[in-house]
This record gives structure tokens, sequence and C-alpha cells, in this order.
């Protein structure tokens, strides 16, 4: 029996069909159980962010956890603390919190908006303005801030108090945020939604909107986050600066964790307010650590820079290609054909792993430590498929 036999027996049906079993990985390279080898674009969706397999945050999890692994968060640990005194101070913020995905950290920034909104205008101050095309996770208050409706109905009822407005429509987002408004909740670059760059002078007014109203400024840099956009937060490319961020994904380069940052609110968290179990344990605290101090000594910025940009000029010029939209090592490939679940495929059998993020777009999503040279064979895989498809 294969393992794929074993896994569509024994799990549950909630993913769609995966095409691959992979047993191995190094770097940029992933490997299939019949040993064929390809070059990996996605990363575990903007997750691994110094490649499979990379020694650093695997000795830094595995000398903590020999040293002390998990005590809950009843007691203070090092680890954890030194993460967030090393997040504060990349990101200009003043506090941390730690969970164990982004659709918690999501729920955590909803949850303090809304103790924000309670404690300066009561319950009335509690709705969450979001943008069409977000994804924030799939757990039920992530999930209402998510704009995607077939991913809702099953779920329904959903929490109430969630407003969505186009991206990039200023007039909109005037119109959406007022008194009752607790928070406003934004991808700065949309990854799920198709790798949708906010324009700062829409982040902007959502700045002013909320000083004028006393709602939170909210980031979602679940995908963006450490590195992956050409600096260490998307919202530093711009004059913008927020309330608080959203981390996960690429914060330990394949171990789980979340992160909430917060500039130091009167209004914030209190003691019994929020939690939970394993976030932050010192094991997964060192490996992110470890993960920072890569990014940092290897200049993966300034490559997640460069590499991207080489992509995306180098990509724009294939015929087939209508244009590609991101920053850094986020970039979607837009077809002129509209077939990307097809384009997915063809790449696949060209032994690179890219994702459809649309119907005719495809998200590139690799480890920060890609090199020009994997870029370049990237870049013919995508010129031959798209040639054969005339």
């Amino acid at each position: 029996m294969s393992i794929a036999d074993r896994g569509t027996e024994a799990m549950m049906t909630n993913y769609p069909p995966r095409p691959l079993t992979i047993v191995r990985g190094d770097g940029c390279w992933l490997w299939d159980d019949a040993g064929t080898r390809y070059l990996d674009l996605v990363a575990g969706i903007a997750v691994v962010t110094l490649g499979h397999g990379h020694p650093a945050p695997i000795a830094a999890l595995a000398a903590q956890s020999a040293v002390l692994d998990h005590v809950s968060n009843l007691y203070w640990t090092e680890p954890a603390i030194a993460l967030a005194e090393r997040l504060n101070s990349l990101s200009g913020l003043e506090q941390a919190f730690f969970c164990n995905s982004g659709a918690e950290a999501n729920e955590a920034a909803i949850k303090l908006a809304r103790r924000h909104g309670n404690e300066t205008g009561g319950a009335a101050k509690h709705e969450l303005v979001c943008l069409e095309g977000a994804f924030h996770g799939r757990t039920l208050g992530a999930l209402q801030a998510t704009w995607a409706q077939p991913k809702k109905i099953p779920f329904e009822p959903l929490p109430a108090g969630f407003r969505h407005v186009p991206r990039n429509d200023i007039a909109a987002l005037r119109a959406a945020v007022g008194p009752q408004t607790a928070g406003v909740l934004i991808e700065p670059i949309q990854g799920e939604g198709g790798v949708h760059v906010i324009d700062e002078a829409f982040l902007i007014e959502a700045r002013t909107l909320c000083d004028q109203h006393d709602a939170l400024l909210l980031f979602d840099e679940v995908q963006t986050g450490i590195g992956r956009c050409g600096a260490w937060f998307a919202f530093q490319r711009t004059t913008v600066r927020p309330d608080a961020v959203v981390l996960a994904k690429g914060l330990a380069s394949g171990m789980p964790i979340g992160a909430l940052l917060s500039r130091r609110l009167a209004t914030g968290f209190r003691p019994g307010d929020h939690g939970t179990t394993f976030g932050g344990s010192p094991p997964i605290a060192a490996a992110a650590l470890a993960t920072i101090e890569v990014v940092e000594r290897d200049d993966l910025i300034g490559n997640a820079a460069r590499v991207g940009e080489h992509l995306s000029v180098a990509l724009a010029g294939i015929d087939g290609v209508a244009g590609v939209r991101g920053a850094g090592l986020l970039l979607a490939v837009e077809l002129v054909d509209g077939d990307a679940a097809g384009a997915a495929t063809a790449l696949r059998e060209r032994g690179v792993i890219v994702n459809a993020v649309s119907d005719t777009a495809i998200r590139l999503c690799p480890p920060l430590v890609i090199t020009m040279e994997q870029a370049e064979l990237a870049i013919e895989a995508f010129r031959a498929v798209l040639a054969a498809r005339g």
C-alpha cells in the first residue's frame, strides 16, 4: 500500500488530491517517493525561509530541547523573551505575544482590537474593517476576516462585526471606518488573494482613519514578514507604521510559530484575556532566533530583493505572461491564457513546484536562499511550458 493510499484511508479529506508524496528536502530541492527531484518555489507556502534542512534552526531546536523543552506560559523562559526583544527591535514595536500559527496570531490581533475598542468606546466599537481578496486564516474569527465566500458558507453563522472593502478603494475605506471601528486589518501584500500589493496611499489613509477614530491599524504579515519582500517586514517598504503586526510562516523556517507584535497599549491585553499552551516554547523560540540570525548574517533580505527582481523582469518578458506583480520573493505570474492550474501541472512535470493562487496566476514564494542559477532554471521551465502551450 503506497503512502498516498495510506493517507487517503487514514486522514480527513479536507485537502484537494495531492499530486506528490515528498520524502526528502535539501535547500531549494525536494524529492518524491519515486526519486524525482524538484525545484521548490513554494517553500511550504512561504514557510521554509532558509530552505529545507538548514542546520541552524535544527541545531538550535535540538540544543534547547536538551536543556528545557516545554513549561507553558505559567513561567518566564529566556528564549521567548530574547525572541520578543529581537522582533520588537526589528519591527519598531514594543510587545509580543507568541502562538502557533498565522490564524491564531490573527485571532489574537482581532481580540486585541476588540479589547481596545471595548475599552475606548464600549461594546458598540467592535467592528473590523478588512479587504476584499484578504486571507487571514480558517479559524472562525480569522475566517470571517477572510474574503473568499466559499470558504465561509459551510461554517455559518460566523462571528458578526466584519466589513470588507475593495483593495485600494480609498472612498470605500472612508465610508467603512467610523466610531464603530475597533480595527482595520490589512495584508500589505495579499498572498492567498493573488499577490496584490496594497497602494501606499491606501495604507496612509487607513492610518489616518484609525487615528481619527481611535482604532487599531493591524498588518497581517504572515506571508510577507521575515525578509520575504526585501525588508524585514513589508510595511517597512512604506512610510506607514501599524499599531500591531501578525507574523507566522517564515519566522522559524519550518517550525510552527505565530506572533502578534504591538505597540504598548493602555487598552491592551490584561492577565486572563488571552493565552496559549504551546506558544513561545523554548525550542521553537530558539529555532526562530536562529532563523533571524541566518537571515541577517547571510543577507537573505538582499538576496530576496535581487533574485526577486531578476525573476520578475525575466518572467514578465516571456511570451504567454501577462505580467508579474509582488515584491521580493513573493510574486504572482499572471498568464495570458488564464490556465494557471494547467501551467502548474506542466511545470511540476518539468521539475519545478509552484502553486496556482488563482485561476489565472501562479504564485512563487521560494526559500530566501534561492540562487540566481536556480532562478534561471525556473525561468527556463516557464519559457518551455508557455511555449508548448502556444
